[in-house]
């Protein structure tokens, strides 16, 4: 129980009250989510250890007239093993969403899933997905300080407000045990991969830039070719690391520091490119 909110497990006479609840918020929640407002019959047959679901309940003094659900967090998939994570997916409901209620249940929620066993979930990473667009769900994560765990093109099968269905695309944004709770808007952690490509020539012709961008887009970090100021001082602030397409002797007179050096011409073949990205990968994150 927090100071706004309680986050309780369903039961059979949540059903009607849960009812009115999505009723209210369908027309929001459906440009990003499937609206059933009957669904939850369905999660009361699927209770078990891998499939939980609560709803997040505002307390007597913030509670409306309508009805006191503020929202339902599912977390679903839930494996053990040597995993032990779950993913989460939630709906916020009106007259309720804005307001920082649900936000302050789905971190009970989590903090749930973290508890050890008996007493909660005993789980070591959740995940949440949203798509690209769902700028507010994004945002309700990263104020919990969830980040930004990578991009699934085609990742669930969904409609849109119109009601048109296709594969569609999400962000997967996650915490694991160890750093919960996080700060509020934790920056990313990216492993800032630093690789000096030696051009062939000076200045370098056109298929040296060509295999230095095409590393750069594999790694997803700024390709570097053109210096304002240092080479070193360039790179200070290229906070997800950069491929640098420089003289190998006058990047490391200036104090640049690589986990790579290759030669454009090492980098002839999308399998070349691949196998440096991950070897600079590794060496950074090691």
């Amino acid at each position: 129980m927090g100071e706004r909110v309680r986050v309780d497990t369903i039961s059979e006479t949540d059903v009607p009250e849960y009812r009115r609840a999505v009723e209210m918020s369908s027309e929001r929640i459906r440009p990003w989510n499937p609206v059933n407002a009957g669904d939850l019959a369905y999660h009361l047959g699927r209770q078990s250890d891998e499939h939980r679901t609560f709803l997040i309940r505002a307390l007597p003094e913030f509670r409306a007239r309508e009805h006191t659900v503020v929202g339902k967090v599912n977390v679903t998939g839930i494996t053990r093993g040597r995993a032990f994570n779950g993913v989460l997916g939630y709906d916020a409901y009106d007259p309720y969403a804005g307001r920082g209620l649900f936000a302050d249940g789905l971190r009970l929620v989590v903090d749930l899933a973290f508890r050890a066993q008996p007493h909660g979930l005993g789980l070591n990473r959740v995940e949440a997905a949203v798509q690209p667009g769902n700028v507010r769900s994004a945002g309700l994560l990263r104020s919990l300080g969830f980040r930004r765990r990578g991009d699934y093109p085609r990742y669930l099968w969904l409609g849109d407000a119109s009601g048109r269905e296709e594969w569609r695309d999400h962000v997967v944004h996650g915490v694991d045990r160890a750093e919960w709770p996080p700060e509020r808007y934790a920056t990313h952690d990216h492993d800032r991969p630093v690789v000096v490509v030696t051009p062939t020539g000076r200045p370098p012709v056109d298929a040296d830039v060509a295999a230095a961008r095409a590393l750069a887009i594999e790694l997803g970090v700024p390709l570097l070719r053109e210096r304002s100021g240092s080479w070193a001082r360039c790179l200070d602030d290229a906070v997800t690391g950069a491929v640098v397409l420089a003289d190998l002797d006058e990047a490391r007179q200036e104090g640049v520091r690589a986990h790579d050096v290759v030669s454009a011409t090492d980098l002839a073949d999308p399998a070349s490119i691949t196998r440096v990205a991950l070897e600079a990968r590794f060496r950074a994150h090691g």
